[in-house]
């Protein structure tokens, strides 16, 4: 179910968040619908937040992974947020999946907006909402009795059981916004990373302070 914003406290500081969009490029149309629609009818207020756009708009067609995470990396560097723009496939698409990690190794904030309520350019209409990305990426823990240390580590799964995550195999901090889970299991995104619908939720004007929100939790 689709999360409305917490409340901002009026003595917080505007801020206007440099943002990070991670989307499926199939759902282009949508994403540009997105990306422009709060310019037209967005008072920047502490509740309706602008925010800078630091996403990836050109194919992104380069030669081998490597230099793909870092092209990821290098547009997402100095962003306040990630915001996955969910589409039908979004889930599944192997570099939206690097672009949440990123959030998760660079201590970023984390949103999903669904956009599948805009109309299909060609179609005119809408789309149901597509499976929550958040659910197939998740965080394990690993403890150790012997030295007494406990790490973190990403995984992911296709909805039959979970794997430590190909493109990132290090250990990372657990989120402060995410309660730790058991020992030798693993805890989805989703039981933490708040998630909004673009239509019936007034994207246009919400999206700003959804995006500062979600900095606010990690400390940005």
């Amino acid at each position: 179910m689709a999360a409305s914003y917490p409340f901002l406290s009026p003595f917080v500081e505007v801020k206007k968040r440099k943002a990070f969009f991670s989307f499926h490029y199939d759902d282009i149309m949508r994403v540009n619908n997105v990306r422009n629609a709060w310019k037209i009818d967005h008072p920047d207020t502490p509740a309706r937040r602008s925010f800078y756009d630091s996403s990836l708009w050109e194919s992104r067609k380069l030669e081998g992974p490597e230099a793909l995470k870092r092209l990821i990396r290098e547009g997402a560097q100095n962003t306040s947020a990630i915001c996955v723009l969910i589409g039908s496939e979004t889930w599944s698409r192997e570099w939206v999946r690097y672009e949440i990690a990123r959030a998760i190794i660079d201590n970023r904030g984390l949103l999903g907006v669904y956009i599948n309520g805009l109309k299909h350019h060609t179609m005119g209409f809408p789309h149901p909402n597509g499976p929550n990305p958040f659910e197939y990426i998740g965080i394990y823990r690993e403890d150790n009795a012997y030295l007494g240390t406990t790490q973190y580590y990403l995984c992911e799964s296709e909805g039959h059981g979970w794997n430590r995550y190909l493109h990132y195999s290090q250990p990372v901090s657990l989120p402060a916004y995410m309660t730790p889970p058991a020992p030798g299991y693993v805890r989805q995104l989703s039981s933490a990373v708040p998630t909004y619908d673009f239509v019936a939720q007034e994207g246009h004007r919400n999206i700003g302070a959804w995006i500062d929100a979600a900095a606010q939790r990690v400390g940005r």
